[in-house]
């Protein structure tokens, strides 16, 4: 799930990057790096799009693959990891998890975890008051965390307790399907360092202060703050205190332009310990930028643009091999429900439908991804494979027809001009043949649309897309910006009614491609995409029906489940809540010959860096 944040740069750091090319800065070794010898390898961000939050506690705005995939779990571990390092399966991989799996009782409604082995970076062991900690801070501030959902499991918490520093019990007023509460439930939870985070001020003494709602507010309002001052990640004490293989070397470890340096938890006590030196994390301003540090030779692991993939035989007789990154998630022009003065117009099934038969999914992945990606016609990715997909969703439910989205839109009472153009509404009123409730006489069909600026494929398909929409009525005002500053946009008015939300937002929404990653929250239902109030639904997009499918779906076992999410994904795709748009692979990634142990490609985007190592 990709979302919102704004960096700024320092002038020297803009002037780099603005000539094509973002280079480390120079840091002095630490003893953490001395123990380790597998040298310094550098990893390309996306455009556009460096960290921007760092507590592992994440609202909407900040959920996004580079936050949440590529640099908290280099430091924080998840109770249960979800991916792998060699395969595109989407599965828990116990091996990297900080639990053992799960025991289910009491009809499935109380969860009992037992701990691993994991130390702390200050020595002091991963205990489950760390997990308490965590929860203290999910029911009392939920509303901030981007896998909440109304109605799901964070709904129905009645207890949890840590009965001896190794076990975590978890009770629940009602039971889930295991399979779901483990993807989208358990997989979530993060273990937070309590003996070092329990704090409301930076000259407040550690204390158990998340115990109290009150206190747990405090709580996160200070850590909330402090992520947001990103000058000082480096050098702020309480983000040194990691349980994972990596942690930021001190001092000079991020720079505000997003540059990150890595280096080994010389106290990691899990699996895989680095053999790197350092991982140094590089930005980006544009695709094309980095596509000339690639071919330098001045990135280990990068990508190359669509718009460059016909030179991939170039960088193979450099020594790289190329390895097409696909993701699990999908991809959509998210739609602003609240916007007020567009909102009337996105909330009519009908427009919505048509603007779905405007998108050649086929065509955009042929000519603008040059083959790498997959169509989306539903929330459950097509690729990578996996038995959630329904194979009905395979195929459009509104399949590409200008002509006939031009004739839906003139049985609704719109007139769309023979050359072309936005069509205006001449019956007004929501009765059979009118164009609906809210929408007046003489109303042009024209929606503003906000893109993200740096992706070269992308700002040619959103014109090819403007001139089909233009011949059909719908007529799109388009503008562009770097893809944090389209994120943000794009959830300004989360949560907000018609009358709250700034005229000045945009109707609609385009981020990337892929633009949703269904990780944390890895069980397909878009829970916290599309239910009612979710987290990471910036839109506010609300269906009765489909909230309680979604309800329904978490709340059955697990044979069961199968064939409802089925139902699901059909009747979702056919409401399209948002626009439904292809996922080009997550990148066309480039990997030097020099990298080695770079085993497989991650579809939640994670990153596997204690697997590499760097030759000369």
């Amino acid at each position: 799930m990709i979302r919102f944040g704004r960096v700024v740069a320092s002038t020297a750091a803009a002037a780099m990057m603005a000539a094509g090319l973002t280079t480390s800065f120079s840091v002095a070794p630490t003893e953490a790096s001395a123990a380790s010898n597998g040298g310094i390898a550098t990893f390309a961000e996306q455009p556009g799009a460096p960290p921007n939050y760092i507590f592992p506690f994440v609202n909407g705005q900040y959920g996004t693959n580079n936050n949440q995939s590529q640099l908290m779990p280099l430091m924080w571990l998840p109770l249960y990891w979800i991916g792998h390092p060699t395969s595109s399966a989407v599965t828990v991989d116990y091996k990297l998890s900080l639990a053992n799996k799960p025991v289910f009782s009491n009809g499935d409604k109380t969860i009992t975890v037992t701990l691993k082995h994991y130390v702390w970076s200050t020595g002091a062991p991963v205990t489950s008051r760390d997990l308490v900690f965590w929860m203290n801070l999910l029911v009392n501030v939920k509303t901030q965390y981007d896998g909440y959902a109304a109605g799901s499991w964070t709904d129905h918490v009645t207890s949890f307790t840590d009965p001896s520093p190794n076990t975590f019990v978890l009770n629940l007023s009602q039971a889930y399907n295991p399979t779901y509460l483990m993807y989208n439930g358990l997989a979530t939870i993060v273990a937070l360092p309590q003996q070092a985070w329990d704090k409301t001020s930076g000259s407040s003494p550690v204390g158990t202060y998340d115990e109290t709602a009150a206190g747990a507010k405090q709580v996160w309002t200070y850590m909330n703050t402090r992520s947001l001052a990103l000058a000082t990640w480096a050098t702020t004490p309480l983000w040194q205190v990691v349980d994972g293989p990596w942690h930021l070397q001190p001092k000079t470890g991020f720079q505000v332009t997003g540059q990150v340096i890595l280096v080994p938890n010389k106290s990691y006590s899990g699996p895989n310990k680095p053999k790197l030196s350092e991982l140094e994390e590089l930005p980006f301003t544009s695709a094309t930028s980095e596509y000339d540090a690639l071919r330098a030779g001045t990135v280990d692991y990068g990508y190359v643009p669509y718009t460059d993939a016909s030179s991939i035989g170039s960088l193979k007789a450099q020594g790289y091999s190329i390895k097409p990154w696909y993701l699990w998630g999908f991809s959509d022009i998210t739609i602003n429900y609240s916007q007020p003065k567009y909102g009337a117009l996105t909330r009519q099934l009908y427009i919505r439908e048509a603007m779905d038969m405007l998108v050649d999914q086929p065509k955009y992945i042929k000519v603008f991804f040059h083959g790498y990606g997959a169509p989306d016609y539903g929330p459950t990715p097509i690729l990578p494979k996996s038995p959630f997909l329904n194979p009905a969703q395979t195929k459009s439910p509104y399949p590409y027809s200008p002509s006939k989205a031009k004739k839906l839109l003139e049985r609704h009472g719109w007139s769309v001009p023979a050359g072309g153009g936005a069509a205006t509404c001449k019956k007004a009123g929501s009765g059979a043949g009118e164009c609906g409730a809210g929408i007046k006489a003489g109303t042009h069909l024209t929606l503003t649309l906000l893109y993200s600026s740096g992706f070269p494929f992308l700002n040619d398909a959103i014109q090819v897309m403007r001139s089909t929409f233009q011949k059909a009525g719908i007529q799109l005002a388009l503008s562009s910006a770097p893809y944090n500053t389209v994120v943000g946009d794009g959830f300004a008015c989360i949560g907000a009614t018609p009358a709250k939300c700034s005229p000045s937002s945009p109707a609609m929404t385009l981020y990337s491609s892929p633009v949703f990653t269904l990780s944390p929250d890895a069980y397909p239902d878009s829970d916290n995409t599309f239910g009612c109030g979710a987290g990471t639904n910036g839109g506010n997009y609300c269906n009765n029906k489909i909230q309680k499918m979604i309800e329904t779906l978490a709340g059955q076992p697990t044979p069961a489940s199968k064939k409802t999410l089925f139902k699901y994904e059909v009747q979702l795709a056919k409401q399209v809540p948002g626009i439904w748009f292809p996922s080009g692979v997550w990148q066309i990634s480039a990997v030097s010959s020099k990298l080695s142990g770079v085993k497989g490609q991650d579809p939640t985007t994670k990153i596997y860096p204690t697997t590499w190592t760097l030759s000369s």
